[in-house]
């Protein structure tokens, strides 16, 4: 009798557990949330930008603005690190840049129209040693890496801005799954007290991949299919403004590629990437950082 219970049990376990499954792998996500970590410690570097933590929520809306079915509203709360090279060094002469902390919402609305996709964000943010950023870094170099602590001398004053910032992305697709390959253009332009630019962008997709009203690529939310694929993107930023970085010694032009590899798995998303960016101005040298990120639908 015993026995026979216990084999009872483990039949309810299994359907239960079978159930549960069931429910992920066919109800349709309406919401999400998600963590991004950028790093440059990975790729043997610890200067410019140097550590970025995101938490997203994205929620597809039922009825929006022009009510299509394929509108969704973002918010982002973030903090971003920038150091000198010499991270040791108390002596504003001896730095290359100063220091900048960064803590910033950020609310933004798509829509999807045929293959192209519209986006706003707006960003408000807290610059300066009230975001608390300089603080946070020197507490994981002290008690996490235990590596070298930064200084954070001279960092840059407390300041609020307000960014507005227009995406747009078209894409065409050039060979059928399994193995799939996507191009793609995604202008963008920012413009606010924080910064100005312009910048237009190519992408190209290689893999198993949805088309871009129902693909991870795009942030879009509300469909299980599978995805496993990388990108390659190329990008040229022309920058007007950046109050990070000294107004006379900019680089008016900048290059930038990444290399992502995204994976969609029933409710789960994971990417990998790999980015890469030409000096941002006078005196200082190119940049490479890794980011990390996990989603989960619901």
């Amino acid at each position: 009798m015993q026995d026979h219970t216990k084999y009872q049990l483990f039949w309810i376990l299994l359907v239960s557990f079978n159930l549960l499954y069931a429910q992920e792998g066919n109800k349709i996500p309406k919401n999400q949330i998600g963590i991004l970590h950028d790093n440059d410690f990975l790729v043997i570097s610890d200067r410019y930008y140097t550590f970025g933590l995101f938490l997203n929520y994205t929620m597809a809306l039922d009825k929006g603005l022009v009510n299509n079915g394929n509108e969704q509203l973002y918010f982002t709360l973030s903090q971003q690190a920038y150091t000198p090279s010499n991270i040791e060094t108390q002596s504003i002469t001896e730095m290359d840049r100063r220091y900048v902390g960064y803590l910033a919402l950020e609310t933004g609305w798509s829509t999807v129209v045929a293959s192209s996709l519209y986006r706003a964000n707006i960003q408000m943010g807290l610059l300066g040693p009230a975001s608390g950023v300089g603080k946070f870094q020197q507490w994981y170099h002290d008690h996490i890496v235990k590596y070298k602590t930064p200084t954070w001398a001279h960092e840059l004053p407390n300041a609020l801005h307000t960014n507005l910032e227009l995406n747009y992305a078209k894409e065409w697709e050039w060979a059928p799954n399994p193995f799939g390959v996507y191009f793609a253009v995604t202008p963008s332009a920012v413009m606010g007290s924080k910064e100005i630019f312009i910048q237009p962008e190519v992408i190209a997709f290689f893999g198993r991949k949805n088309p871009l009203p129902h693909s991870m690529a795009y942030h879009q939310i509300g469909n299980l299919e599978r995805e496993l694929y990388f990108s390659l993107e190329f990008a040229y930023k022309w920058v007007e403004k950046n109050v990070f970085l000294e107004k006379e010694k900019l680089e008016k032009t900048i290059f930038l590629f990444t290399f992502n590899f995204h994976h969609r798995y029933l409710t789960h998303e994971y990417r990998v990437g790999y980015h890469y960016n030409s000096k941002e101005a006078l005196g200082l040298e190119r940049h490479q950082y890794i980011s990390l990120s996990y989603s989960k639908s619901f």
